[in-house]
């Protein structure tokens, strides 16, 4: 009954943002935020979810088919799936709102470096529990690149583990269950957006802590700061060590190695696409930070800031593309071009986090206090 009694309450909040003033209610300007939220939920969001289910429904095809048949093949196969599941996860990696939130989606799926410690302990006990806070980094995309790639030192070794070990069959079991693990969790944010959360989501577009755009919008932010610049080269590179001690063994996909500039390179194209309300799978744009920032007509150094922001996404782009495929060999290699990039990073988040959101009204919800 209290359970009811709260929705009852919230949809009255929402529906009071439908008044005749609504928008001067809601926020200080006359954007229409909710066609905004609409083209976000129905042309990125979802159809992002959409594939990101497909290809994990690919992927743990070929799993089973591996699991059946532990060969050289099928190892390929389900190799090629799992880096494209895993490449898309990048841009769904940004959408921590709604169940994705409460459900800690994006710690469950991609903490990394994976604990094979803890793997190797839960395989050989067969005493785990995934749902657990305790198995953060013992599954998802980096316990996978593990039992794929890491589990021997050449494919013939890792094909035994599977097939002739005396612990084969919890391997099998294991790689099985973390596999699922990815595709529920998928399936069950996708069931929730196509459900009643979309409308939801476009409905709470007024200007607050709790409002969607708001939320979405430092979600984006905490995306490209803490997963992409922090995570995937500041931790490695030991951005802040005088000296730095470099540790490549934290970059992501650590045991495939030639992945990791891909996942970078996803990852940002994931954020500037959102800010420009890019379609997915498509040139087509629609309402988004973006326009929203021109409609206002904000401008930095005499220019319209939404152009500032781009050069900066463009210019990080090109950057992570001079960048080796291999960031474990590349960052002992030569880590200077890898600071460049992560400063290039730094670059776009310094007017998102300043320029943008003031501009907007949208207050930071988090702290940039752990370093890079």
């Amino acid at each position: 009954m209290r359970y009811s009694i709260y929705l009852f309450v919230l949809t009255c909040f929402f529906a009071s943002c439908k008044s005749d003033s609504a928008v001067e209610d809601c926020t200080n300007d006359a954007f229409d935020r909710g066609a905004l939220l609409t083209n976000w939920a129905d042309n990125i969001i979802i159809p992002s979810y959409e594939l990101y289910v497909d290809e994990l429904s690919s992927y743990k095809t070929a799993v089973a088919t591996f699991v059946a048949t532990p060969d050289i093949q099928n190892l390929e196969v389900v190799r090629t799936a799992w880096i494209t599941a895993y490449t898309v996860w990048q841009n769904v990696s940004i959408y921590e709102i709604g169940q994705a939130e409460l459900k800690n989606m994006r710690d469950y799926t991609n903490t990394f470096p994976v604990n094979t410690v803890l793997v190797e302990s839960n395989i050989s006990t067969g005493n785990y529990d995934l749902s657990l806070s305790t198995n953060l980094d013992a599954q998802g995309f980096p316990a996978v690149d593990y039992l794929l790639n890491g589990v021997g030192t050449t494919d013939a070794e890792i094909i035994a583990v599977y097939a002739t070990n005396g612990n084969a069959a919890n391997y099998k079991t294991y790689l099985s269950d973390v596999s699922e693990r990815l595709l529920s969790m998928g399936n069950e944010i996708l069931s929730d957006w196509k459900g009643s959360y979309r409308d939801i989501f476009i409905s709470n577009d007024c200007a607050s802590s709790t409002a969607s755009l708001d939320k979405l919008t430092n979600d984006m932010i905490f995306n490209i700061e803490k997963v992409t610049r922090v995570a995937k080269i500041g931790i490695p590179i030991d951005f802040f060590g005088q000296p730095p001690v470099i540790a490549p063994e934290k970059v992501e996909a650590v045991y495939k190695q030639d992945i990791s500039k891909t996942l970078l390179i996803a990852s940002i194209q994931a954020s500037q696409d959102l800010f420009n309300g890019k379609h997915v799978n498509s040139d087509t744009e629609g309402e988004s930070l973006k326009s929203y920032l021109d409609e206002l007509q904000i401008e930095a150094g005499g220019k319209l800031l939404s152009a500032v922001i781009n050069e900066r996404y463009d210019a990080a782009m090109t950057q992570a593309e001079t960048l080796d495929a291999n960031f474990y060999l590349g960052m002992q290699n030569d880590r200077e071009k890898y600071k460049v990039t992560r400063d290039k990073i730094h670059k776009i988040i310094e007017v998102l986090k300043t320029n943008m959101i003031s501009a907007l009204g949208i207050k930071a919800d988090y702290n940039d206090s752990d370093g890079d």
